[in-house]
């Protein structure tokens, strides 16, 4: 039996969107797969029906996840984050290279990109396939996380429950990103709160614990859900939502993998090669858009995400009969 190594250290959306490659994996080959991720995204891909083993890595478990990967005996590693420190870090746990990842961080730049940018991304993690045979193809594999902790389930049906007590339609809200140039106006939130409400419909605010009082601060009638739900369980509550709303963040992508419609609001970012498959696309119309900057050179006010009025979202769920 193989047991191949995926290294894939960057942040969630970028996890998820790999998953396809694992898929593939374990239908063409007798094989055991192991993620390296960030610690961030490892409980993404706990009960995953295609992953063996998921290692964790921190700087400070270099050496832990090194020797966990040892005694796993995992020997072949695909590099698809291409990081020259996670082709370090392979070679250091015993695996054999079927690539070499040479991109580096020289301060705020990258040297030695290897990314086909032109590629949505999960057509190019799955295109690594290759690497174990060039003649299987990636097949438009719709990412998958791992399954919910079956102890939460009952937690989740009273959830549901919950909300559609007082609501007409499950309507996920994802407002959050920890860049502050991919959020979308609080303002904007509340108005599309109020139309919404008009509607029947409380929306329920997905984010992390940290995001409460964030939430809180957005006008309108709504449900705040920050820290009641696990990654692994929103695609189980999404299934039974009418659409979501997004801004460019990890859960947009998690929420994709339920293959429902959603809103997602993008400013700097690049949804040709990000927003999942089921996305609808609401993005600046500015001539420097989209321009991948981590800062905006624009006004306060004036960003490519003030430039996004809640009425274009309003006409997309009327013209879609989103809500019907």
């Amino acid at each position: 039996m193989r047991k191949i190594l995926v290294f894939n250290r960057l942040g969630i959306g970028d996890v998820v969107v790999t998953t396809p490659l694992a898929q593939l994996i374990k239908e063409n080959f007798d094989a055991k797969v192991g993620f390296v991720v960030a610690a961030k995204s490892a409980d993404i891909l706990k009960n995953h029906d295609y992953i063996d083993d998921v290692f964790p890595y921190t700087k400070r478990m270099k050496r832990e996840v090194i020797s966990q990967i040892k005694a796993k005996c995992y020997n072949e590693a695909i590099i698809v984050d291409e990081r020259f420190s996670s082709s370090l870090l392979a070679w250091k746990s015993g695996a054999k290279l079927l690539n070499v990842g040479k991109e580096m961080s020289v301060g705020i730049k990258r040297i030695f990109i290897r990314k086909q940018h032109e590629l949505r991304a999960s057509e190019d993690f799955g295109s690594y396939i290759k690497l174990l045979s060039p003649t299987i193809q990636y097949k438009g594999i719709l990412p998958k996380v791992g399954n919910m902790d079956e102890t939460r389930a009952e937690y989740v049906k009273d959830w549901l429950n919950k909300i559609f007590a007082m609501s007409k339609h499950l309507v996920l809200i994802v407002p959050r990103s920890a860049a502050d140039n991919k959020n979308w106006p609080r303002e904007s939130f509340a108005e599309l709160n109020r139309y919404l409400n008009q509607r029947g419909v409380v929306p329920a605010y997905i984010g992390s614990s940290a995001d409460k009082e964030y939430i809180d601060q957005i006008g309108g009638k709504k449900y705040n859900a920050a820290g009641e739900l696990s990654l692994r369980e929103l695609p189980v509550i999404a299934k039974k939502a009418a659409f979501a709303v997004s801004v460019c963040t990890g859960p947009l992508h998690i929420i994709g993998t339920a293959n429902i419609p959603i809103l997602a609001i993008y400013g700097q970012g690049e949804p040709k090669r990000w927003a999942p498959a089921s996305a609808i696309v609401v993005q600046s119309k500015l001539p420097c858009v989209p321009c991948l900057r981590l800062d905006c050179s624009q006004p306060k006010g004036q960003t490519c995400m003030d430039e996004i009025l809640p009425s274009r979202l309003v006409d997309i769920i009327e013209t879609n009969k989103l809500l019907q």
